[in-house]
Protein backbone atom coordinates (compact mmCIF):
# COMPACT_ATOMS: atom_id res chain seq x y z
CA UNK A 1 0.00 0.00 0.00
CA UNK A 2 1.17 3.66 -0.97
CA UNK A 3 1.73 6.62 1.70
CA UNK A 4 0.37 9.48 0.13
CA UNK A 5 1.53 13.31 1.19
CA UNK A 6 -1.38 15.44 0.69
CA UNK A 7 -0.55 19.28 -0.06
CA UNK A 8 -3.66 21.92 -0.42
CA UNK A 9 -5.16 25.11 -0.17
CA UNK A 10 -6.28 25.55 3.63
CA UNK A 11 -9.50 26.69 2.50
CA UNK A 12 -12.69 24.91 3.34
CA UNK A 13 -13.91 23.90 0.21
CA UNK A 14 -10.54 22.75 -0.71
CA UNK A 15 -10.19 20.73 2.54
CA UNK A 16 -13.64 19.28 2.14
CA UNK A 17 -12.41 17.62 -1.13
CA UNK A 18 -9.04 16.53 0.12
CA UNK A 19 -10.42 15.15 3.25
CA UNK A 20 -13.04 13.31 1.15
CA UNK A 21 -10.17 11.68 -0.95
CA UNK A 22 -8.09 10.80 2.33
CA UNK A 23 -10.67 8.75 3.69
CA UNK A 24 -11.35 6.74 0.18
CA UNK A 25 -7.61 6.35 0.35
CA UNK A 26 -7.34 5.21 3.30
CA UNK A 27 -10.55 2.72 3.34
CA UNK A 28 -8.06 1.02 0.66
CA UNK A 29 -5.38 0.57 2.85
CA UNK A 30 -3.11 3.25 2.38
CA UNK A 31 -1.58 5.46 4.99
CA UNK A 32 -2.40 9.59 4.47
CA UNK A 33 -0.51 12.75 6.04
CA UNK A 34 -1.08 16.11 5.23
CA UNK A 35 1.52 18.75 5.41
CA UNK A 36 -0.25 22.10 6.17
CA UNK A 37 -0.55 25.30 8.07
CA UNK A 38 -0.83 25.39 12.05
CA UNK A 39 -5.18 25.81 12.33
CA UNK A 40 -5.54 22.71 10.43
CA UNK A 41 -3.76 20.53 12.79
CA UNK A 42 -7.41 19.59 14.46
CA UNK A 43 -9.50 18.95 12.12
CA UNK A 44 -6.55 16.63 10.50
CA UNK A 45 -5.72 14.87 13.44
CA UNK A 46 -9.64 14.72 14.14
CA UNK A 47 -10.02 13.02 10.97
CA UNK A 48 -7.17 10.78 11.75
CA UNK A 49 -4.21 11.19 9.49
CA UNK A 50 -1.18 12.25 10.32
CA UNK A 51 -0.17 16.21 10.06
CA UNK A 52 3.07 17.54 9.40
CA UNK A 53 3.19 21.44 10.39
CA UNK A 54 4.74 23.19 7.00
CA UNK A 55 4.81 27.15 7.88
CA UNK A 56 7.75 29.69 6.85
CA UNK A 57 9.61 29.96 9.49
CA UNK A 58 9.81 34.00 9.04
CA UNK A 59 6.22 34.48 10.44
CA UNK A 60 5.01 33.56 14.08
CA UNK A 61 2.96 30.02 13.87
CA UNK A 62 -0.50 30.70 13.13
CA UNK A 63 0.42 34.20 11.06
CA UNK A 64 -1.17 32.14 7.88
CA UNK A 65 -4.35 30.79 9.97
CA UNK A 66 -4.97 34.93 10.86
CA UNK A 67 -5.03 36.15 7.38
CA UNK A 68 -7.44 33.56 6.06
CA UNK A 69 -9.92 34.69 8.88
CA UNK A 70 -9.27 38.18 7.80
CA UNK A 71 -9.87 37.50 4.01
CA UNK A 72 -13.33 36.54 5.03
CA UNK A 73 -14.03 40.09 6.35
CA UNK A 74 -12.84 41.97 3.34
CA UNK A 75 -13.76 43.20 0.19
CA UNK A 76 -13.24 41.31 -3.80
CA UNK A 77 -10.35 43.32 -4.08
CA UNK A 78 -9.09 43.32 -0.71
CA UNK A 79 -9.28 39.69 -0.18
CA UNK A 80 -7.12 39.29 -3.47
CA UNK A 81 -4.49 41.50 -2.53
CA UNK A 82 -4.28 39.59 1.00
CA UNK A 83 -4.70 36.23 -0.49
CA UNK A 84 -1.27 37.26 -2.77
CA UNK A 85 0.74 37.88 0.48
CA UNK A 86 -1.00 34.58 2.04
CA UNK A 87 0.55 32.99 -1.34
CA UNK A 88 3.82 33.93 -0.84
CA UNK A 89 4.68 33.35 2.74
CA UNK A 90 2.52 29.48 2.46
CA UNK A 91 4.89 28.89 -0.57
CA UNK A 92 7.74 29.96 0.87
CA UNK A 93 7.08 27.84 3.73
CA UNK A 94 6.66 24.49 1.73
CA UNK A 95 9.56 24.96 -0.36
CA UNK A 96 11.86 25.58 2.64
CA UNK A 97 10.45 22.55 4.67
CA UNK A 98 8.48 20.20 2.02
CA UNK A 99 11.27 18.25 0.96
CA UNK A 100 12.86 17.45 4.29
CA UNK A 101 8.91 16.82 5.77
CA UNK A 102 7.88 14.45 2.65
CA UNK A 103 11.48 12.73 2.95
CA UNK A 104 11.16 12.22 6.84
CA UNK A 105 7.56 11.12 6.74
CA UNK A 106 8.74 8.68 3.98
CA UNK A 107 5.82 9.37 1.50
CA UNK A 108 6.33 7.87 -1.85
CA UNK A 109 3.30 9.43 -4.14
CA UNK A 110 2.51 13.20 -3.46
CA UNK A 111 -1.37 14.32 -4.72
CA UNK A 112 -1.36 18.28 -5.25
CA UNK A 113 -3.67 20.62 -5.52
CA UNK A 114 -3.67 22.41 -8.61
CA UNK A 115 -4.16 25.73 -7.59
CA UNK A 116 -0.98 25.49 -5.45
CA UNK A 117 1.63 25.77 -7.69
CA UNK A 118 4.81 24.93 -5.87
CA UNK A 119 4.38 21.71 -4.09
CA UNK A 120 4.67 19.81 -7.25
CA UNK A 121 8.43 21.04 -7.05
CA UNK A 122 8.11 19.49 -3.78
CA UNK A 123 7.40 16.15 -5.66
CA UNK A 124 10.09 16.67 -8.30
CA UNK A 125 12.96 17.30 -5.94
CA UNK A 126 12.00 14.16 -4.06
CA UNK A 127 11.91 12.46 -7.18
CA UNK A 128 8.19 11.37 -6.38
CA UNK A 129 5.42 10.45 -8.70
CA UNK A 130 2.45 12.93 -7.97
CA UNK A 131 -1.22 14.19 -9.15
CA UNK A 132 -2.74 17.38 -9.66
CA UNK A 133 -6.06 17.75 -8.14
CA UNK A 134 -8.40 20.81 -9.33
CA UNK A 135 -11.21 21.45 -6.50
CA UNK A 136 -12.48 24.16 -8.72
CA UNK A 137 -12.35 25.19 -12.70
CA UNK A 138 -9.72 23.70 -14.52
CA UNK A 139 -6.72 25.98 -14.67
CA UNK A 140 -5.57 24.44 -17.85
CA UNK A 141 -5.19 27.64 -20.08
CA UNK A 142 -5.93 27.80 -24.17
CA UNK A 143 -6.15 30.76 -26.19
CA UNK A 144 -9.73 30.38 -26.72
CA UNK A 145 -11.01 29.77 -22.97
CA UNK A 146 -11.32 32.48 -20.98
CA UNK A 147 -9.48 33.03 -17.82
CA UNK A 148 -10.56 31.57 -15.06
CA UNK A 149 -11.04 34.95 -12.87
CA UNK A 150 -13.04 36.53 -16.05
CA UNK A 151 -16.69 36.73 -16.44
CA UNK A 152 -16.04 36.39 -19.98
CA UNK A 153 -18.23 33.51 -21.92
CA UNK A 154 -16.65 31.34 -24.53
CA UNK A 155 -16.33 33.18 -27.68
CA UNK A 156 -13.87 31.28 -30.62
CA UNK A 157 -13.03 34.65 -32.70
CA UNK A 158 -9.88 36.48 -32.97
CA UNK A 159 -10.58 39.27 -30.67
CA UNK A 160 -12.18 37.30 -27.73
CA UNK A 161 -8.74 35.25 -28.40
CA UNK A 162 -6.45 38.68 -28.10
CA UNK A 163 -8.71 39.73 -25.23
CA UNK A 164 -8.07 36.26 -23.36
CA UNK A 165 -4.02 36.19 -24.04
CA UNK A 166 -3.96 39.99 -22.76
CA UNK A 167 -5.82 38.64 -19.27
CA UNK A 168 -3.37 36.11 -19.29
CA UNK A 169 -0.30 37.98 -19.69
CA UNK A 170 -1.28 40.73 -16.90
CA UNK A 171 -1.89 37.73 -14.42
CA UNK A 172 1.43 36.42 -15.64
CA UNK A 173 2.76 39.70 -14.12
CA UNK A 174 0.51 39.56 -11.10
CA UNK A 175 1.53 36.64 -10.40
CA UNK A 176 5.47 36.79 -10.90
CA UNK A 177 6.72 36.72 -7.31
CA UNK A 178 5.16 33.61 -6.87
CA UNK A 179 6.87 32.47 -10.08
CA UNK A 180 10.05 33.71 -9.25
CA UNK A 181 9.83 32.32 -5.17
CA UNK A 182 9.29 28.66 -6.94
CA UNK A 183 11.99 29.15 -9.62
CA UNK A 184 14.59 29.87 -7.09
CA UNK A 185 14.28 26.98 -5.55
CA UNK A 186 14.08 25.44 -8.57
CA UNK A 187 17.51 25.97 -9.74
CA UNK A 188 18.57 25.21 -6.55
CA UNK A 189 17.27 22.02 -6.84
CA UNK A 190 18.93 21.80 -10.62
CA UNK A 191 15.03 21.26 -12.30
CA UNK A 192 13.97 22.86 -14.88
CA UNK A 193 12.20 25.90 -14.11
CA UNK A 194 8.52 26.58 -15.09
CA UNK A 195 7.80 29.02 -18.09
CA UNK A 196 3.93 28.73 -17.91
CA UNK A 197 1.63 27.73 -15.13
CA UNK A 198 0.61 24.61 -16.78
CA UNK A 199 4.17 23.18 -16.17
CA UNK A 200 3.42 23.26 -12.54
CA UNK A 201 0.64 20.77 -12.96
CA UNK A 202 1.23 16.70 -12.86
CA UNK A 203 2.82 14.99 -16.04
CA UNK A 204 1.01 12.07 -14.95
CA UNK A 205 -2.29 12.66 -13.70
CA UNK A 206 -4.54 15.72 -13.46
CA UNK A 207 -8.11 15.36 -12.24
CA UNK A 208 -10.66 17.82 -12.08
CA UNK A 209 -14.19 17.45 -10.23
CA UNK A 210 -15.48 19.92 -12.89
CA UNK A 211 -17.56 17.91 -15.17
CA UNK A 212 -16.66 18.42 -19.05
CA UNK A 213 -20.42 19.11 -19.62
CA UNK A 214 -20.12 22.37 -17.20
CA UNK A 215 -16.64 23.43 -19.41
CA UNK A 216 -16.59 25.57 -22.47
CA UNK A 217 -15.55 23.28 -25.52
CA UNK A 218 -11.46 22.32 -25.07
CA UNK A 219 -9.03 21.22 -27.58
CA UNK A 220 -5.85 21.28 -25.96
CA UNK A 221 -6.24 18.91 -22.84
CA UNK A 222 -2.86 16.78 -22.32
CA UNK A 223 -4.07 13.16 -22.57
CA UNK A 224 -3.51 12.49 -18.57
CA UNK A 225 -6.57 15.25 -18.05
CA UNK A 226 -9.45 13.67 -16.07
CA UNK A 227 -12.83 15.24 -16.08
CA UNK A 228 -14.56 13.18 -12.79
CA UNK A 229 -17.33 14.75 -11.73
CA UNK A 230 -18.35 16.02 -8.21
CA UNK A 231 -15.94 14.51 -5.49
CA UNK A 232 -17.98 13.61 -2.08
CA UNK A 233 -18.41 10.87 -0.40
CA UNK A 234 -21.89 9.93 -0.57
CA UNK A 235 -23.21 10.13 2.81
CA UNK A 236 -25.42 12.25 4.97
CA UNK A 237 -24.14 15.57 6.51
CA UNK A 238 -24.27 15.63 9.94
CA UNK A 239 -26.22 18.65 10.66
CA UNK A 240 -29.40 19.02 12.27
CA UNK A 241 -32.05 20.72 10.87
CA UNK A 242 -35.54 21.61 11.63
CA UNK A 243 -37.00 20.16 8.29
CA UNK A 244 -40.50 20.35 10.08
CA UNK A 245 -40.47 24.36 9.45
CA UNK A 246 -40.55 24.18 5.65
CA UNK A 247 -44.06 24.80 4.62
CA UNK A 248 -44.19 23.61 1.24
CA UNK A 249 -43.69 26.48 -1.43
CA UNK A 250 -40.86 26.60 -4.13
CA UNK A 251 -37.94 26.28 -1.86
CA UNK A 252 -35.28 29.51 -2.56
CA UNK A 253 -31.64 28.38 -1.10
CA UNK A 254 -29.18 31.17 -0.74
CA UNK A 255 -25.37 31.07 0.40
CA UNK A 256 -22.52 33.15 -0.14
CA UNK A 257 -20.11 30.70 0.34
CA UNK A 258 -17.81 30.18 3.46
CA UNK A 259 -15.16 32.21 2.96
CA UNK A 260 -15.49 35.95 1.61
CA UNK A 261 -18.85 35.70 2.52
CA UNK A 262 -19.39 38.55 4.91
CA UNK A 263 -21.74 40.67 2.40
CA UNK A 264 -25.12 41.20 4.84
CA UNK A 265 -26.15 43.92 2.35
CA UNK A 266 -26.57 41.18 -0.46
CA UNK A 267 -27.97 39.33 2.16
CA UNK A 268 -30.92 41.63 2.89
CA UNK A 269 -31.58 42.63 -0.86
CA UNK A 270 -32.21 38.58 -1.28
CA UNK A 271 -34.64 38.86 1.36
CA UNK A 272 -35.98 41.64 -0.15
CA UNK A 273 -36.12 40.38 -3.07
CA UNK A 274 -38.32 37.02 -2.07
CA UNK A 275 -40.47 39.14 0.05
CA UNK A 276 -44.29 38.39 -0.69
CA UNK A 277 -43.18 35.39 -3.48
CA UNK A 278 -44.81 32.45 -2.91
CA UNK A 279 -41.44 30.89 -2.35
CA UNK A 280 -39.57 29.93 0.85
CA UNK A 281 -36.48 31.56 1.38
CA UNK A 282 -33.68 29.77 3.23
CA UNK A 283 -30.26 31.36 3.91
CA UNK A 284 -26.94 29.68 4.99
CA UNK A 285 -24.68 32.30 6.22
CA UNK A 286 -21.60 29.99 5.73
CA UNK A 287 -20.51 29.16 9.47
CA UNK A 288 -18.69 31.91 9.81
CA UNK A 289 -19.02 34.42 12.56
CA UNK A 290 -18.32 37.69 10.51
CA UNK A 291 -21.90 37.66 8.81
CA UNK A 292 -24.33 37.71 11.80
CA UNK A 293 -27.54 38.63 9.79
CA UNK A 294 -29.72 40.75 11.85
CA UNK A 295 -33.55 40.62 11.11
CA UNK A 296 -34.19 40.38 7.17
CA UNK A 297 -37.70 41.07 5.34
CA UNK A 298 -39.86 38.29 4.48
CA UNK A 299 -38.68 36.33 7.74
CA UNK A 300 -36.71 33.78 5.97
CA UNK A 301 -34.91 31.35 7.83
CA UNK A 302 -31.53 31.63 8.63
CA UNK A 303 -29.11 29.40 9.97
CA UNK A 304 -25.13 29.50 9.94
CA UNK A 305 -25.16 25.96 8.51
CA UNK A 306 -27.48 23.69 6.81
CA UNK A 307 -26.60 20.12 5.42
CA UNK A 308 -26.94 21.97 2.22
CA UNK A 309 -26.97 18.46 0.03
CA UNK A 310 -29.77 17.20 1.56
CA UNK A 311 -31.17 20.53 1.64
CA UNK A 312 -30.79 21.27 -2.10
CA UNK A 313 -32.81 18.09 -3.24
CA UNK A 314 -36.13 19.84 -1.95
CA UNK A 315 -35.12 23.64 -3.69
CA UNK A 316 -36.70 24.93 -7.05
CA UNK A 317 -33.41 27.71 -7.16
CA UNK A 318 -30.31 28.51 -5.74
CA UNK A 319 -29.17 31.47 -4.91
CA UNK A 320 -25.44 30.93 -4.86
CA UNK A 321 -21.85 33.00 -4.84
CA UNK A 322 -20.60 30.39 -7.80
CA UNK A 323 -18.54 28.24 -5.46
CA UNK A 324 -18.26 25.17 -7.08
CA UNK A 325 -19.32 22.81 -4.97
CA UNK A 326 -22.45 24.66 -4.20
CA UNK A 327 -23.32 24.90 -7.90
CA UNK A 328 -22.26 21.38 -8.79
CA UNK A 329 -24.43 20.28 -5.96
CA UNK A 330 -27.63 22.09 -7.03
CA UNK A 331 -26.85 20.83 -10.29
CA UNK A 332 -26.80 16.90 -9.19
CA UNK A 333 -30.20 17.50 -8.31
CA UNK A 334 -31.30 19.71 -11.51
CA UNK A 335 -31.93 23.11 -9.36
CA UNK A 336 -31.53 26.34 -11.60
CA UNK A 337 -29.30 29.06 -10.41
CA UNK A 338 -28.69 32.74 -9.69
CA UNK A 339 -25.42 33.11 -9.40
CA UNK A 340 -24.12 36.18 -7.76
CA UNK A 341 -20.24 36.04 -8.41
CA UNK A 342 -18.11 37.64 -5.73
CA UNK A 343 -14.42 36.91 -5.88
CA UNK A 344 -11.54 34.62 -6.92
CA UNK A 345 -13.07 32.00 -9.90
CA UNK A 346 -16.61 33.05 -9.46
CA UNK A 347 -16.91 35.38 -12.14
CA UNK A 348 -15.83 32.30 -14.74
CA UNK A 349 -18.02 29.55 -12.97
CA UNK A 350 -21.25 31.81 -13.87
CA UNK A 351 -20.37 32.39 -16.80
CA UNK A 352 -20.48 28.95 -17.52
CA UNK A 353 -23.85 28.40 -15.69
CA UNK A 354 -25.20 31.02 -18.36
CA UNK A 355 -23.28 29.00 -21.10
CA UNK A 356 -24.69 26.07 -20.58
CA UNK A 357 -28.60 27.91 -19.62
CA UNK A 358 -29.06 26.17 -16.12
CA UNK A 359 -28.69 29.64 -14.60
CA UNK A 360 -28.48 33.74 -14.64
CA UNK A 361 -25.91 35.96 -13.70
CA UNK A 362 -25.51 39.31 -11.74
CA UNK A 363 -22.87 41.24 -11.13
CA UNK A 364 -23.67 42.04 -7.25
CA UNK A 365 -22.19 45.19 -7.54
CA UNK A 366 -25.22 46.00 -9.95
CA UNK A 367 -27.38 44.06 -8.25
CA UNK A 368 -30.54 45.19 -6.51
CA UNK A 369 -33.70 43.83 -4.90
CA UNK A 370 -35.51 44.45 -7.76
CA UNK A 371 -32.84 43.05 -10.22
CA UNK A 372 -32.58 40.13 -8.32
CA UNK A 373 -36.61 39.66 -7.83
CA UNK A 374 -36.61 39.76 -11.59
CA UNK A 375 -34.59 36.98 -12.33
CA UNK A 376 -35.74 34.96 -9.80
CA UNK A 377 -39.01 35.07 -11.30
CA UNK A 378 -37.79 34.14 -14.98
CA UNK A 379 -35.58 31.31 -13.08
CA UNK A 380 -38.80 29.91 -11.13
CA UNK A 381 -40.83 30.50 -14.34
CA UNK A 382 -38.86 29.73 -17.70
CA UNK A 383 -39.10 25.73 -17.53
CA UNK A 384 -36.22 25.70 -19.86
CA UNK A 385 -33.53 26.44 -17.47
CA UNK A 386 -35.16 23.70 -15.22
CA UNK A 387 -34.74 21.47 -18.70
CA UNK A 388 -30.95 22.49 -18.71
CA UNK A 389 -30.34 21.53 -15.06
CA UNK A 390 -32.31 18.35 -15.61
CA UNK A 391 -29.81 17.68 -18.32
CA UNK A 392 -27.21 18.64 -16.29
CA UNK A 393 -28.44 16.23 -13.24
CA UNK A 394 -28.33 13.30 -15.91
CA UNK A 395 -25.19 13.74 -17.08
CA UNK A 396 -23.93 13.99 -13.63
CA UNK A 397 -25.68 11.00 -12.29
CA UNK A 398 -23.60 8.70 -14.11
CA UNK A 399 -19.80 9.83 -13.03
CA UNK A 400 -18.62 8.81 -9.86
CA UNK A 401 -16.10 11.69 -8.95
CA UNK A 402 -14.48 9.57 -5.94
CA UNK A 403 -14.07 5.89 -7.04
CA UNK A 404 -12.66 7.45 -10.22
CA UNK A 405 -9.98 9.91 -8.55
CA UNK A 406 -8.82 7.42 -6.39
CA UNK A 407 -8.67 4.60 -9.11
CA UNK A 408 -6.44 7.52 -11.19
CA UNK A 409 -4.43 8.38 -8.12
CA UNK A 410 -4.11 4.41 -7.31
CA UNK A 411 -2.35 3.85 -10.67
CA UNK A 412 0.02 6.47 -10.69
CA UNK A 413 1.03 5.03 -7.20
CA UNK A 414 1.23 1.59 -8.39
CA UNK A 415 3.12 2.01 -11.81
CA UNK A 416 4.34 6.07 -11.79
CA UNK A 417 3.57 6.32 -15.31
CA UNK A 418 0.82 8.52 -16.82
CA UNK A 419 -2.92 7.42 -15.87
CA UNK A 420 -4.18 8.36 -19.39
CA UNK A 421 -7.69 9.24 -20.18
CA UNK A 422 -9.74 6.51 -22.23
CA UNK A 423 -10.58 7.73 -26.18
CA UNK A 424 -13.96 9.11 -26.03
Amino acid sequence: MARFGIFCLPMKSHMNLFLTLAHALRTNGHHITFFAISNLRDQILGAGFDFCLVEPRSSPIGTLGKMINEMAARGNVGSMKLQMQFDYLRFQGILEQGPSAVREARIDTMIVDQAEACSGSVADVCTLPWVSVCNGLALNREPQIPPYFTPWSYRPTLVATLRNELAYTVSNLVARPLSKLINQYRKQWRLKPYERMDDSFSSLAQVCQQPKEFDFPRKHLPPHFHYVGPIRSGEATKIDFPWEQLNGKPLIYASLGTLVNHHPALFRMIAQACEGLDAQLVISEGGNEVTALPHLPGAPLVFKVVPQFELLSKAALTITHSGLNTVLESLTHGVPLLALPITFEQPAIASRIVWTHTGEMLSPRRATASSIRGLIKTLLHDISYRRSAQKMKAALSVLNGIRSATQIIERVAETGQPALREAS
